[in-house]
């Protein structure tokens, strides 16, 4: 998860090489900092600013300082009051905190594999659906709001609520990295993690594959759990130069270094539909939670 993150503060670096070109009006960029929960907040602060003023400066572009939140409401604040005209996020969070009409497609730096949420288990651990986890030790990446949201909807699909003291013990790792490695060293029995963090661990360690398994069927299809955007307050025009001047860096010797510094294959476009299986998710668990709470009020009367 740590490189999808550094993947998505690659954009706060090469924006400012197209923005030479495309647009004099300073953008202000939002970064919510549990998007690269993985590493120190120190480093991300500094590595960051450092990227964005040294190359501000060598291509005389206008710029405002970018700003870091630990606070979706704070940035919600300040995107509406239009100090901030950009943001990255997680995609999770850009649907909770933000309606569609406050937003508009943006970009961002991408593996070309979809990065999705998936659910591995140890091959002898006897789990086939989420209904086997009843008992099992459950790994998660600490506060991923995300796992946490798609694993309670596995919950209440496989037995009717959000059961979570079926479950065996739940460990917590601040680095998902380490969510693979349990599993294999036989400390968890299942574990929810993106797909780029799981593919880097078997690239170190190829016996990954032979104990442990993903369940597709039962794993999260989503592009990135990132996502760079636009306030809906930058005009169209704007945000369309800005744009194609940011992906004209794909085919530069620099941004190609630069993508490869950050584990990036190629700048994308975010158009909001990517945002569509968040609201799916949320809107499921919802449905699915009402009806779970309905079932257990009959029950008592």
């Amino acid at each position: 998860m740590a490189n999808s993150a550094i993947r998505l503060a690659l954009v706060l670096v090469l924006l400012c090489f197209g923005l030479a070109r495309a647009e004099p009006t300073p953008v202000a960029i939002g970064f919510y900092l549990p998007v690269v929960r993985d590493l120190p907040r120190k480093d991300v602060e500094v590595s960051l600013r450092f990227w964005v003023e040294e190359l501000s400066r060598s291509i005389g572009l206008t710029y405002q300082p970018v700003q870091m939140y630990d606070d979706l409401v704070d940035l919600k604040r300040d995107m509406a009051s239009g100090k901030v005209n950009f943001l990255v996020t997680t995609a999770i969070s850009a649907v909770t905190h933000f309606a569609p009409e406050e937003l508009a497609d943006g970009f961002a730096g991408y593996k070309n594999a979809a990065d999705h949420l998936l659910l591995v288990v140890r091959r002898d651990a006897d789990i086939n659906t989420p209904g086997d986890l009843a008992g099992k030790r459950i790994a998660l990446t600490e506060n991923d709001e995300l796992s946490d949201l798609y694993l309670e909807t596995l919950l209440l699909k496989a037995w009717g609520k959000p059961d979570w003291k079926r479950l065996g013990q739940i460990t917590r790792e601040q680095r998902s990295s380490k969510l693979a490695h349990r599993l294999f060293f036989g400390q968890a029995d299942a574990a929810l993690l993106y797909r780029n963090g799981y593919e880097a661990a078997l690239a170190l360690n190829p016996q990954l594959g032979q104990r442990l398994q993903v369940l597709e069927a039962y794993s999260l299809k989503i592009r990135s759990p990132h996502i760079g955007l636009f306030s809906a307050q930058v005009r169209p025009e704007q945000r369309e130069t800005i744009t194609q001047a940011v992906l004209r860096l794909n085919e530069t010797a620099r941004g190609r270094q630069v993508l490869q510094i950050y584990l990036a294959d190629n700048l994308v476009r975010t158009p909001l539909h990517d945002l569509a299986p968040f609201r799916e998710l949320i809107e499921t668990h919802r449905k699915l939670l009402a009806r779970s709470q309905g079932k257990a009020e009959s029950e008592r009367k």
